[in-house]
């Protein structure tokens, strides 16, 4: 019996040791799967020949999914109704719902769209090939699209080419071959028949292969392309000091580079109009004009001088002071417009046409007599605001803003101090309008360094159009020392014509600092800098109006050219920097931006080996 106890007590004690060891931890499941799917099978074969059309079907050795697929496949040559994408056990479906074309060679590009089912791995940049005649056409254009004002790349924009070279074909045809270019802005057309291309690149938002303005982005290469492909010879290594000699086939070109860009809208027509108060009208258009708005008002004949206009930054919106009294006491105003507006036929003509602008006071409360004598009537003040920063930059004016027009300004009303220890010394300043905003006024002091000023504004120092003062201000402004500030100066070589050099704050948004003109190569001055990083961007300015301009693809205009050096520029207090940008030329942008990190240039390929052959030789020949 103790024999029988012992053993059953050994095997408890077993089991519980077993049991203790099987539950240390949870399993695992196994290393992470980072293998991406594999295609095993394709019905038709791919790059079959004399296609017939109907189905294709391609197999995986494991489920696969489709991300974002009606974004991501194209066909082309493009079909007018898209084919029919589905998963069908670890097979991809695909139907053709139109008749194919005799003799062309037909591209199913998926792109990174077939993933594995379980991790997500992506299959890559898959295509399917096949041809409904007897050879697979095989040319090819490569190259980069970016978006003209900023120089960043434009994901899935449509790259489209065209075997009829009629400028109108973007507009009224359907491309021959189409392609979508990747997150890095990059496109391949492939398997291409032999002509000669015209080639377009567009953000097709309603997917009908087709530009229809100035809503959508479009770019455009201003020549003809004739796609080439050409065999030669290359060294291949082998093994050891051993190279073979073997033949390789260059397609081009391989580094088209378009521009895209917004067209400025050519339509021009009235969106809106209102009296947000009784002394103001506004007139909202579709775009910026620039013509002049002509007002009549009906039923009464008004003075010539009875307004002061204001016009928003983007020059979309009109609006009107009304100075006139006999005018805008008035709750209604009948005003026949006339301005210019596009016709039928695309063209700008007068037109003319009446509007209504209402305006009622707003009802008070009735109140009674024992409250009307306890409230006390408040006098309206024209409303001003004093832009000071708590550290005044020496290089900056202060920003005035006022709510309406400014009629008057009485300088006797307006006192202004540098602070010495108790002393208050009176100091010299001046108050200019700024051009673009009328509502705008700049306070413009010679600022001293680490120095206190002081500002006493009375209640009579600003009127109004409407014969209203100013409520009183007073404030203290304290400068900058002038060691906070760093200064950078740019030696700017290979200029071509007017140009803006901008300097721009290092970050996501685009902060322009500041912005200098030349017109020939030179060395620039930034100063008053704060101690931060800062990148140059360069415009060259053709028409010289201070901004960047956008294309015109009817004008066969390109947009203006924008030049980015993402260099980081170090500016620290009381310091100097000294740096250099040279401009370069089209072509040599367009290479640097392909040879970066998508060169296909079998040629080139071919003469870094034959260097690193010869090089290993001549090592191997010193050792002997």
């Amino acid at each position: 019996m103790k024999k029988i106890a012992l053993n059953i007590l050994l095997g408890l004690s077993v089991s519980l040791f077993i049991y203790s060891c099987a539950n240390q931890g949870y399993p695992t499941g196994g290393p992470e799967d980072k293998t991406p799917p594999k295609v095993t099978e394709t019905k038709p074969e791919n790059y079959a020949l004399n296609f017939k059309g109907g189905k294709v079907e391609i197999f995986f050795d494991e489920f696969v999914k489709l991300e974002n697929i009606n974004e991501k496949f194209v066909v082309s040559p493009p079909f007018k109704k898209t084919p029919i994408v589905k998963l069908k056990g670890r097979s991809i479906y695909v139907k053709l719902e139109e008749e194919l074309k005799e003799n062309t060679t037909y591209t199913l590009d998926f792109g990174d769209g077939i993933v594995d089912n379980n991790e997500g791995n992506p299959l890559g940049e898959y295509q399917f090939v096949f041809s409904t005649g007897e050879t697979i056409d095989s040319l090819s254009i490569k190259g980069k699209i970016d978006n003209a004002f900023d120089e960043l790349p434009v994901e899935k924009s449509m790259v489209m080419a065209y075997l009829n070279t009629h400028d109108s074909v973007p507009l009224t045809t359907i491309p021959d071959y189409i392609a979508l270019t990747d997150s890095a802005g990059y496109f391949q057309l492939n398997n291409l028949r032999e002509g000669t291309y015209k080639l377009f690149a567009i953000v097709d938002g309603n997917k009908d292969y087709l530009y229809n303005g100035p809503d959508e982005m479009i770019g455009f290469f201003d020549e003809l392309i004739v796609p080439s492909a050409h065999r030669f010879e290359q060294l291949d290594s082998i093994g050891g000091d051993s190279v073979v000699v073997s033949k390789a086939t260059a397609l081009e070109p391989n580094n088209i580079h378009i521009r895209m860009f917004e067209e400025e809208n050519p339509l021009q027509y009235l969106t809106g109009y209102k009296r947000p108060r009784r002394e103001k009208i506004e007139f909202e258009f579709n775009t910026k004009r620039t013509d002049s708005l002509k007002i009549d008002f009906v039923g009464f004949e008004e003075n010539p001088n009875w307004f002061l206009a204001e016009i928003n930054p983007t020059k979309d919106t009109l609006a009107f002071w009304i100075t006139d009294s006999t005018i805008y006491r008035r709750d209604t105003l009948l005003a026949a417009l006339q301005y210019l507006k596009t016709d039928t036929t695309n063209q700008l003509s007068l037109f003319q046409d009446t509007v209504k602008l209402n305006f009622k006071d707003k009802k008070k409360a009735k109140q009674s007599k024992k409250k009307k004598k306890q409230l006390k009537i408040k006098k309206p003040t024209y409303q001003f605001s004093f832009k000071a920063r708590s550290s005044q930059d020496l290089h900056k004016n202060i920003a005035m803003h006022f709510d309406e027009p400014l009629a008057k300004i009485n300088y006797d009303s307006i006192h202004f101090y540098q602070l010495k220890d108790t002393l208050e010394i009176p100091a010299d300043f001046k108050i200019e309008k700024d051009p673009k905003n009328l509502l705008q006024y700049n306070f413009i002091v010679d600022w001293q360094p680490e120095t206190k000023y002081k500002i006493d504004i009375d209640s009579t120092a600003f009127q109004n159009i409407y014969g209203v003062y100013s409520d009183s201000f007073e404030g203290k402004i304290t400068t900058r020392e002038l060691e906070h500030y760093g200064k950078l100066f740019m030696n700017v070589s290979g200029v071509k014509m007017p140009t803006l050099v901008q300097l721009l704050e290092s970050g996501k948004e685009e902060k322009i600092i500041q912005t200098k003109k030349i017109k020939s190569d030179q060395t620039i001055i930034f100063d008053y800098l704060e101690p931060k990083t800062y990148v140059v961007k360069i415009i060259e300015d053709r028409n010289e109006n201070g901004v960047w301009d956008t294309g015109n693809y009817k004008g066969k205009v390109q947009p203006e050219q924008v030049y980015y050096f993402y260099k980081e520029l170090k500016v620290r207090s009381n310091w100097e920097v000294e740096d250099r940008i040279m401009i370069p030329s089209s072509k040599e942008v367009i290479f640097q931006s392909h040879d970066h990190e998508h060169d296909h240039d079998l040629d080139h390929e071919a003469k870094e080996m034959k260097e690193a052959i010869d090089k290993k030789a001549k090592k191997n020949k010193r050792k002997k």
